[in-house]
């Protein structure tokens, strides 16, 4: 008996970790659509770079670069026009299209309504709502009086509505409108101290998402 409960415990275990790997088939993805669907438009061969700091310093840019390996594929295309790559274990969202600066961020959480990611400022403030003006005294004050080279490692929260297809910076300011529904959530974040500190959004954030699936 004990040995056809530990074949049990190892076949969900194996199917859960299965599950996980395979949440996304391995290869690039045209559009949101196609993620949606899980139907990859090629498989193509990419190695996946974790961006350096020195070089995001430099170049600005989000945290993850894909590299051909395939000599059919031109890195143009995978900066530019590819919408989204997965390994077969993690999703990495093509941020240019939102015009969030260049190259690709990981998702990190999801649920049927959205994807949720951090990335670099965005390119196109009045696309998010932002004034310049305003920045300095929002998440925790991190933005202010810093280099260009330093803003460019900052990662701010992201969600990206699956429906509408538009994404959307969460701050201290509008995190209710997404975890207020969560009382105990509401009531936890009311306590914090540091309510505008990027990874304390990203905590409540992904408690919310993994609440609501």
């Amino acid at each position: 008996m004990r040995n056809v409960f530990s074949l049990l415990v190892f076949v969900l275990f194996y199917n859960v970790a299965f599950s996980q790997i395979e949440t996304y088939p391995k290869g690039g993805y045209a559009n949101l659509q196609g993620v949606l669907e899980k139907t990859p438009c090629s498989d193509f061969n990419v190695e996946i770079e974790r961006r350096s700091k020195g070089k995001i310093k430099m170049v600005a840019g989000n945290d993850y670069q894909l590299n051909p390996i395939d000599k059919s594929v031109k890195k143009k295309f995978l900066k530019n026009e590819l919408y989204a790559y997965s390994d077969g274990d993690s999703l990495l969202l093509n941020c240019k299209k939102y015009e969030i600066q260049f190259w690709y961020s990981m998702i990190e959480a999801e649920n049927d309504d959205y994807f949720l990611f951090r990335a670099g400022l965005p390119s196109n403030f009045e696309r998010y709502g932002l004034e310049a003006s305003n920045l300095p005294y929002m998440f925790g004050g991190i933005i202010a009086g810093i280099s260009a080279a330093k803003r460019a490692l900052i990662r701010l929260p992201y969600i990206l509505d699956k429906e509408k297809d538009e994404v959307y910076i969460v701050s201290e300011e509008n995190i209710l409108e997404y975890i207020g529904d969560n009382q105990g959530l509401k009531e936890q974040f009311a306590n914090e101290l540091e309510k505008g500190d990027v990874d304390t959004l990203m905590r409540y954030l992904t408690e919310w998402v993994n609440s609501s699936k």
